[in-house]
């Protein structure tokens, strides 16, 4: 399975019009409610309950945001917690750094030299030369992330380089499934970042710039499997 997207950095030395090849990725978006409240939703005639969980790997206290000081917050936190992974044949497992396939990062590594778009127009450049990046971590949420303080947070808590709405969950189906997986992801925005440079254009730019890695990467992959 060859996915391939656009994503926001938060690392700042990965750049607009980069693409990163991942080795891992996470899914990094489970709003939790405060735990002496509950979320109620009705459907139907049925009310169901809400409560947060007892465990999490780290979490994001938004009560230490609160203006002009801190206290509580009915939205309590983001919780980080692990995913439960179900496979035929294998028993559940819980994850949450989820792995990119070995061998199908191995021979994506080949691809540095790939030549990617810098310029929308004669007159519209990039400043850098966008290039192929490997080994970063990806984290995926239901939400598109423009804030430069969860941004920073994301980065110095897990490591994480990029962001983005589906590779967690193309990889968590693949993991189930058996079926080899790879993510190719271009940069469009700096995520809440200098935003300074963000457009529909450059959008366009990190889309086709990782169209053409993926691409290059099964043209690459073909002659692999050719060769054994």
């Amino acid at each position: 399975m060859v996915h391939y997207g656009i994503a926001g950095s938060s690392n700042d030395s990965v750049y607009i019009g980069d693409v990163s090849v991942p080795n891992y990725v996470a899914y990094t978006g489970s709003w939790t409610w405060k735990k002496e409240y509950a979320l109620y939703l009705y459907f139907g005639s049925e009310m169901v309950e809400f409560r947060s969980a007892e465990e999490n790997v780290t979490e994001l206290n938004f009560g230490n945001f609160n203006f002009p000081e801190k206290g509580e917050n009915l939205l309590a936190m983001i919780d980080f917690t692990p995913q439960q992974l179900y496979s035929v044949g294998k028993p559940m497992e819980e994850v949450f750094w989820l792995p990119i396939d070995p061998k199908l990062f191995n021979i994506a590594s080949e691809l540095q030299d790939v030549k990617l778009k810098q310029c929308v127009s004669e007159t519209y450049c990039l400043p850098e030369t966008p290039k192929v990046v490997y080994g970063l971590r990806g984290s995926t949420a239901d939400i598109y992330l423009d804030n430069a303080a969860y941004r920073e947070f994301l980065f110095k808590a897990f490591n994480v380089s990029t962001v983005d709405e589906e590779s967690a969950a193309i990889v968590m189906i693949s993991l189930s499934n058996g079926v080899p997986c790879i993510v190719f992801r271009g940069v469009s925005d700096y995520a809440g970042g200098e935003g300074l440079l963000s457009s529909t254009s450059l959008t366009y730019l990190a889309a086709v710039n990782a169209l053409s890695v993926a691409v290059e990467f099964i043209g690459l992959f073909g002659e692999e499997l050719h060769d054994h």
